[in-house]
């Protein structure tokens, strides 16, 4: 009496697809040649906040 073996290999399969995040930028901002680029998505208070520091301390 021989056995047989069956080798069952799994088949996974994506329902979903991949989003390709790419980075834009909303605001650039130079002040005496220091550039500031702020993205889309970014959290506006931080934004305004580095933004305030940075005009201030470029002057």
């Amino acid at each position: 009496m021989t056995e047989q073996n069956e080798i069952i290999i799994p088949v996974f399969k994506n329902n979903f697809k991949k989003q390709v995040f790419t980075a834009r930028p909303a605001v650039k901002i130079n002040v005496n040649e220091v550039e500031l680029t702020i993205f889309k998505g970014t959290n506006s208070s931080l934004a305004s906040n580095i933004a305030k520091v940075v005009i201030r301390y470029a002057r």
